[in-house]
C-alpha cells in the first residue's frame, strides 16, 4: 500500500474547560487538523520515536489494548444515547469497532503479531477514511497517522459521554475509568521505558558490531570476547573468528586459516566424495542393476538430502562471519533445515525397504516421515530455535526425528517376530552410534570445555560433529545397500509383481 496520512495533533486541555461538539459537515475538516479536547481524566502525551518500527508496534498494540477497554465503557453511553450524537460521530465509532474486531483476529499471533495489525488497523481505516492517510509512505507512518484519527474519535464520543453524565448520568462508570486510565498512563510509561532501554541496547551492539569490523581490518581474526554478543556461540573456543561487513571476504576467507576452517573443508570435501558415490560408485553397485525406478528414486532422494545438507553446512560456516546479524540468523536457519532433511530422508530409505512388499503401510510411514521433515525444515526459522542457549533442544529434536525411525518397530515385530526387527534394523546401528556420539560432543562442547584455547582451530566438537555427520552419511549408504539386497530377496517370494 502506498497510501499515507496527513499530520494531526492530539491536544489535551485542563479540567473543566468545554468541549465542542461536532456536526456532520466538520468531519472532512476533522480529517484534515483535528484539534481534540480530551476528557480530563485521560492524560495525554506526545507520541515520541514516531517512525521507528518497533516502537510504532509496541503503540499499536498499547493503542488496541486501551481501545478494547474505552470501547467497553462507552458501549453503555452508545446503547442509550448513540441518538445524540452526530453523524460524523457515529461513523467514527463503526471505525472503531471495526479496527477492535479485525485487529482482534491477528491477537494470538507471536512472530511479527505487532506488524500484522498495524497492517490491518491501516487496512481498516484506509477503506473508510483513505484521504486521511494520504500523505504518509511507510507503514509506520501510516499506523501513526491512524492512532491519531481513532485517539480523536474516542475523545470526542467520551467527552460527549462525560457531558451527558453531568447532566445526570451516573459517575460510577467514570470513576472505574478513571482508575482504568491511571494503570494505562503507568503502563504507558513503563512500555516507553523498555523501548528506550531496547533501543540502547540496539545501539551497544551497533557500537560493537562496528568495533568488531575494525578489529578485524587490523588483525584478521579476532577473539571471542571481541565479538557482539548474537555472534558469540561457543565461549570455549577463544580466538580465530573471522568479521566482515563483505559476503565476497566470507566467500574468499574459506581459503585462508580460520577456527572455521575445518568446519567448511571437511563438509565441502565430503560433498565431492557423496557426489562421486552417487553418480559413480553406486551405478556400479548390483543392487543397481536390480532397483525398480521408485528403488532408484528413493536412493537418489537420501543422496540429494546428503549432498543439501552439506551444502547448508558450507554455506553457514563459510557465511557466519557476515557482520549483519539478520543475514547470519538465516544462514543458520539454512545449516539446520539441511539436517532435518537428512534425518527425514534416511529414515524415509528405512521404511520403504522395510515394507518393501506391503506399499499401504510403507507410504504411510512414509508420508508422516516426510511431515516431520517438513516441520523440520520450518522451525529453525523460529528465533527462539537458534539461540546459543538452545543447543540442547535442537539436539533433542533431530534425536527425536531419527527416533522416529524405529516407529514401525511394533508393526514389524507383530507381523514379522522381534528376532527379524533385530536383523533388520542390524545394518544401521553404525550409523545411528556415529551421529549419537557426534551429537552429544557437539551439544556438550568437549573436548574444549576442558581445555579452553587448546582446540580453537582443530579436534573442536563442533569439528568432531562434522566428521560424525559425513561418517554417518557414508554408513547409512553401506546400511542402505544391504537393506535394499534383503527386500530384492523378499520380494521374490512374497511380491513379485513389484519386478514387473
Amino acid at each position: 500500500m502506498a497510501c499515507t496520512a496527513s499530520s494531526m495533533t492530539v491536544e489535551s486541555y485542563p479540567d473543566g474547560e468545554s468541549t465542542s461538539c461536532s456536526t456532520p459537515t466538520e468531519e472532512s475538516s476533522l480529517l484534515r487538523e483535528r484539534r481534540t479536547r480530551r476528557h480530563s481524566f485521560h492524560a495525554a502525551r506526545r507520541l515520541s520515536l514516531d517512525y521507528d518500527s518497533d516502537a510504532i508496534y509496541l503503540k499499536v498494540e498499547l493503542f488496541l489494548a486501551e481501545l478494547e477497554r474505552r470501547m467497553r465503557w462507552l458501549e453503555d453511553y452508545r446503547k442509550s444515547h448513540m441518538d445524540q450524537i452526530d453523524a460524523g460521530l457515529k461513523r467514527g465509532y463503526a471505525t472503531l469497532e471495526a479496527v477492535r474486531d479485525s485487529c482482534s483476529y491477528a491477537s494470538g499471533e507471536l512472530m511479527g503479531g505487532g506488524r500484522r495489525r498495524a497492517r490491518i488497523l491501516v487496512e481498516t481505516l484506509e477503506g473508510r477514511y483513505n484521504e486521511a492517510l494520504a500523505t504518509k509512505e511507510t507503514l509506520e507512518q501510516k499506523a501513526q497517522a491512524g492512532i491519531r484519527l481513532m485517539e480523536s474519535f474516542l475523545s470526542d464520543m467520551e467527552s460527549r459521554a462525560n457531558a451527558v453524565r453531568d447532566r445526570g448520568f451516573s459517575g460510577a462508570i467514570d470513576d472505574g475509568w478513571k482508575a482504568v486510565d491511571s494503570g494505562l498512563t503507568h503502563a504507558r510509561e513503563v512500555v516507553d521505558e523498555g523501548i528506550e532501554q531496547a533501543r540502547r541496547a540496539k545501539d551497544t551492539i551497533r557500537e560493537n558490531i562496528d568495533r568488531a569490523i575494525e578489529l578485524a581490518r587490523e588483525k584478521r581474526l579476532i577473539h571471542y570476547s571481541d565479538l557482539p554478543h548474537p555472534w558469540r556461540v561457543n565461549p570455549h573456543i577463544l580466538q580465530g573468528y573471522r568479521f566482515t561487513t563483505s559476503k565476497v571476504e566470507c566467500v574468499t576467507s574459506m581459503f585462508t586459516f580460520s577456527n572455521e576452517l575445518v568446519n567448511i573443508w571437511s563438509h565441502l570435501i565430503g560433498l565431492f566424495i557423496v557426489l562421486s558415490i552417487a553418480f559413480y560408485f553406486y551405478p556400479l553397485n548390483p543392487n543397481f542393476t536390480l532397483s525398480t525406478k521408485t528403488d532408484v528414486v528413493i536412493a537418489a532422494v537420501f543422496f540429494f538430502a546428503a549432498c543439501k545438507c552439506l551444502v547448508c553446512s558450507t554455506m553457514w560456516h563459510t557465511m557466519n562471519s557476515i557482520a549483519s546479524q539478520s543475514l547470519m540468523e538465516r544462514f543458520a536457519c539454512v545449516d539446520y533445515t539441511g539436517i532435518s532433511l537428512l534425518v527425514a530422508a534416511s529414515i524415509v530409505t528405512t521404511e520403504y525397504t522395510a515394507f518393501y512388499c506391503e506399499p499401504t503401510s510403507r507410504w504411510t510411514y512414509i508420508l508422516l516421515t516426510s511431515a516431520l521433515g517438513i516441520g523440520g525444515v520450518i522451525l529453525p526459522w523460529n528465533p527462539t530455535f537458534n539461540r546459543a542457549d538452545m543447543n540442547w533442544a535442537r539436539v533433542a529434536f533431530y534425536v527425536t526425528l531419527a527416533c522416529t525411525g524405529f516407529a514401525p518397530l511394533a508393526q514389524l515385530s507383530y507381523t514379522r517376530g522381534l528376532d527379524w526387527c533385530l536383523y533388520f534394523y542390524a545394518p544401521l546401528m553404525k550409523s545411528l552410534l556415529v551421529y549419537f556420539a557426534g551429537a552429544v560432543i557437539y551439544a556438550s562442547q568437549i573436548p574444549e570445555r576442558w581445555r579452553p584455547g587448546l582446540f580453537d582451530y582443530f579436534g573442536g566438537s563442533h569439528n568432531i560433529w562434522h566428521i560424525a555427520v559425513l561418517g554417518g552419511i557414508l554408513f547409512h549408504y553401506h546400511a542402505m545397500q544391504q537393506l535394499f539386497a534383503g527386500a530384492f530377496v523378499r520380494a521374490q517370494q512374497e511380491c513379485p509383481y513389484l519386478k514387473a
